[in-house]
């Protein structure tokens, strides 16, 4: 892909604003209106959205990538963690419910979706779709529009949807599509299924650049997740159906699961899109102050090594120890799944990050187990314990040595959407409407995994459970429980918080020991509140210059 430039347009549209007071022609800057004319402009054009869709969605302007932590950090599989209370405080405002309209994730989350919109419509404004090339340009552009406006929708309920380049006096409303929530997600379906027509299909299950751009099988699983969340089942299954009907994409086998969160398993074959930091010629070096996806990802999802006895070998870069995972969903997973693939990869009991872990302290030393149980030089030797932890040690997303090769801050695309998913959504729509098709890839899940449940019927009972196993973090937990209407495990969220600690250094006891504690440092009034944190605020930096966003719930 050929590499568009942003100061090149930013210098068109700055001269171009000036030509009534500027005649002297200006060296090595392309007009505005010289632009978009011919399939290489269309081309550069779509370049410039997919860089827009790395730093806007992949990349942040806080110290995370914003929207994974928006969407996982307010479900009921996770806790909030850090050095203290008070640490990455950010993400524990949303795990806690209590944000308000200025918290910065739901900040850069928002303005994010929106920006990668605005260069959509930049494209989608200028570009005629007159040649193949253009039509499949635009194509691409819906596409990814469609995309942000679901995500908008799925986190703010009916957020103002903007089909055109505003005009500085425009202030859009939200809630004034017509039907509302469900108007809105009909319209994201329909974009991405008439894009679907124009769109390039990827090769094969091998084919990694039909990963990193859009393709049919995005936009169709763009307009079957629509569908699904507005409770069109049957349109659902259809648009689904034919991602699974392309056999463009597979399940990676079991010994490759715990890949598909790491550098190993990008651009693989069950990666349906990716925002394509890795392979991205635009990414400049830190010097470029450009952030890629795994830079802060890491430094937030690693777990504080330095409060341990020695450093993990399997770990990357230390980090901030931003979240752990809950012990009644961990004990559900442990129950389900037993001793599978799927689910060491997940988290670690207390016994495996013990002794089943390669220590570096100990590494070579060919330490039996008893030796082990009595050694200083594994567990948690912090005596104020890892803050956030309930006794199990998440896993699924601490980096590995290969996420950090170029550097502390590291490389890794961001899963926009896997395979995984498309099976688990349409095993969903089938349950939905007693169509026992869905049953095979709920099982192929299930078998996937190692899990020692496979299902022998499909109910949506099965999926619901099975979808929580398999996507723990990836950005889908808490919508689906606000759909199904599932939050009853979130009313308490911000009480009882837990630390982990390790009594062979906390009390002296001759063997390790895990055990946790738990503290309520928060004084105010946390967790969930049906009918008022379904759907995100409104950040205050978007409702203070529109008069016409109405704040939801959560913000007042």
């Amino acid at each position: 892909m050929k590499k568009i430039i942003y100061s090149l347009l930013g210098v068109a549209f700055l001269f171009s604003a000036c030509e009534d007071r500027l005649d002297i022609e200006q060296k090595g800057v392309i007009s505005f209106d010289s632009f978009y004319k011919t399939d290489d402009d269309a081309q550069n054009a779509l370049n410039n959205l997919y860089q827009s869709f790395c730093l806007n969605i992949a990349g942040n302007e806080g110290v995370y990538v914003a929207l994974p932590v928006l969407f996982d950090e307010a479900g009921d599989d996770m806790l909030a963690a850090g050095n203290m209370y008070g640490d990455n405080d950010f993400g524990a405002q949303i795990n806690e419910f209590r944000y308000d309209s200025q918290n910065e994730v739901i900040r850069n989350t928002y303005w994010g979706l929106y920006g990668v919109i605005y260069d959509s419509n930049l494209v989608l404004d200028n570009i005629s779709p007159t040649t193949p090339v253009k039509k499949r340009v635009c194509a691409e552009a819906r596409s990814l529009r469609a995309w942000s406006h679901l995500m908008l929708a799925i986190g703010w309920g009916c957020p103002p949807l903007v089909d055109h380049i505003l005009k500085p006096s425009d202030k859009p409303a939200n809630n004034a599509v017509e039907g509302g929530h469900n108007g809105l997600l009909e319209w994201c379906a329909k974009e991405a299924e008439e894009a679907a027509n124009d769109l390039d299909e990827r090769e094969n299950p091998s084919d990694k650049v039909g990963a990193s751009k859009v393709t049919k099988g995005f936009a169709l699983t763009v307009a079957g997740k629509a569908r699904l969340f507005k409770g069109d089942y049957p349109g659902a299954k259809t648009n689904l159906k034919k991602v699974i009907a392309s056999k463009k994409y597979e399940l990676v086998p079991t010994a490759r699961w715990a890949n598909l969160f790491h550098a190993s398993g990008d651009l693989c074959e069950e990666m349906i899109f990716q925002a394509n930091a890795l392979e991205n010629p635009g990414i400049g070096d830190w010097s470029n102050k450009i952030q890629r996806t795994s830079w802060m990802w890491i430094q937030f999802w690693n777990w504080r090594t330095d409060k341990l006895a020695s450093k993990p070998s399997f770990i990357g870069p230390d980090g901030w120890g931003g979240h752990s995972i809950r012990a009644d969903f961990a004990e559900r997973m442990l129950a389900n799944d037993g001793y599978s693939t799927r689910r060491k990869a997940t988290f670690l009991t207390s016994d495996e990050f013990l002794y089943e872990m390669e220590w570096n302290g100990t590494k070579g030393l060919n330490l039996t187990r008893e030796e082990l149980e009595k050694s200083d030089k594994i567990g948690i030797k912090d005596l104020t314990g890892l803050y956030g932890f309930a006794g199990y040690f998440a896993n699924k997303f601490v980096a590995w040595p290969e996420d950090n090769e170029k550097g502390w801050y590291g490389f890794k695309n961001l899963t926009i959407f896997r395979y995984a998913e498309v099976l688990l959504m349409y095993a969903e729509a089938c349950a939905q409407t007693n169509d026992s098709d869905g049953l095979q890839y709920l099982q192929e899940i299930q078998t996937r995994a190692g899990s020692a449940h496979v299902s022998d019927e499909l109910t949506l009972q099965e999926v619901k459970n099975e979808k929580s196993y398999e996507m723990w973090l990836e950005a889908v937990r808490f919508p689906d429980m606000v759909r199904w209407g599932d939050t009853d495990g979130i009313v308490n969220n911000g009480k009882d918080i837990p630390s982990t600690l390790d009594a062979f250094f906390t009390k002296g006891e001759p063997k390790h020991r895990i055990y946790v504690e738990k503290a309520n440092p928060n004084k105010g009034k946390t967790g969930f509140v049906k009918g008022k944190h379904e759907y995100f605020a409104y950040p205050f930096a978007a409702t203070s210059i529109n008069p016409n966003l109405k704040q939801n719930p959560s913000g007042e």
